[in-house]
């Protein structure tokens, strides 16, 4: 199975259905709604850092009241708890990643 995820394919080689199987038997969710929770999770997992950054910089600077400064910040204090190992971005190469 091939998930596109923001403009990436991401091949899903492996057989999902005993995981969707197991999500069904240990919640109250039908198959379909298991299938649609593992491949939301799939997705969040495959996002990369710079697409976390500029998906996290336009909510907080959508939520108001953060200016670029302080949002960096939080960024590289999110960045360093993810899932995903990625290096320290220094405010500048946060900037590039937004602005290009």
């Amino acid at each position: 199975m091939i998930l596109t995820v923001m403009g990436r394919q991401i091949d899903l080689s492996d057989d999902l259905d005993p995981l969707i199987s197991r999500v069904v038997q240990s919640t109250p969710l039908s198959a379909a709604e298991a299938e649609r929770v593992v491949l939301d999770v799939i997705m969040y997992m495959s996002e990369t850092p710079e697409d976390f950054v500029t998906r996290r910089h336009s909510e907080l600077r959508n939520a108001g009241g953060l200016h670029n400064d302080a949002i960096f910040a939080l960024l590289s204090e999110e960045l360093a708890g993810r899932v995903f190992k990625v290096q320290a971005f220094s405010a500048r190469q946060l900037r590039r990643i937004i602005y290009g």
